[in-house]
């Protein structure tokens, strides 16, 4: 009699605890070495926004700003590469709404590091495919803050952010005309 032993090994899902409020939530942080979807298994070998593409479709709820949210198992989200401005700053109720907008039929996230507050941080794709990271960067509702700093982590991301964000700024697309000093 021949017994097969199967071993299923999951990561560990725990929340971190909530920082301060003063603490800058938009921070991100160097984080895992390998990509990984949404259920922490090893992403494939292909395009990322593919494989952001290939994961299973997630609910956002309610809350959240244009960069961070959570699903509605409580897992929390924060777009990779980009930066939105918190609510009460400039810009920041308008990219809230269109990242709402954009995540109402649902989202999947191709993740590929943890910062410092546990979120996940990822490639982002809205139900019909759109990538959310770019989009926000490519219509204005994002900056480029982060982006030279960990550009590393995800370096095709960067690549294609570089011209969303080149063109959002030779436009003067959304922040970049209404925000002072979007550009600094």
């Amino acid at each position: 009699m021949l017994v097969l032993l199967v071993v299923l090994t999951l990561p560990a899902c725990s929340e971190a605890a909530s920082p301060p409020a003063t603490a800058d939530r938009n921070t991100p942080h160097p984080g895992a070495a390998a990509p990984t979807t949404d259920t922490g298994a090893a992403a494939p070998t292909t395009d990322p926004a593919t494989a952001a593409a290939a994961g299973p479709l997630l609910r956002a709820a309610a809350g959240g700003d244009g960069d961070s949210w959570r699903d509605t198992t409580g897992r929390e989200y924060r777009l990779g590469l980009v930066n939105t401005p918190e609510v009460a700053e400039c810009y920041g109720s308008q990219a809230t709404a269109r990242r709402k907008e954009l995540v109402a039929a649902g989202f999947r996230a191709l993740v590929y590091a943890k910062d410092r507050y546990g979120r996940a941080v990822s490639l982002v794709t809205t139900a019909d495919g759109t990538d959310l990271n770019v989009s926000l960067a490519r219509d204005g509702y994002a900056n480029d803050r982060y982006l030279e700093q960990y550009r590393h982590e995800n370096p095709g991301l960067a690549k294609e952010l570089d011209g969303a964000f080149a063109a959002a700024k030779r436009e003067r697309a959304g922040l970049w005309a209404a925000c002072p000093g979007a550009g600094r």
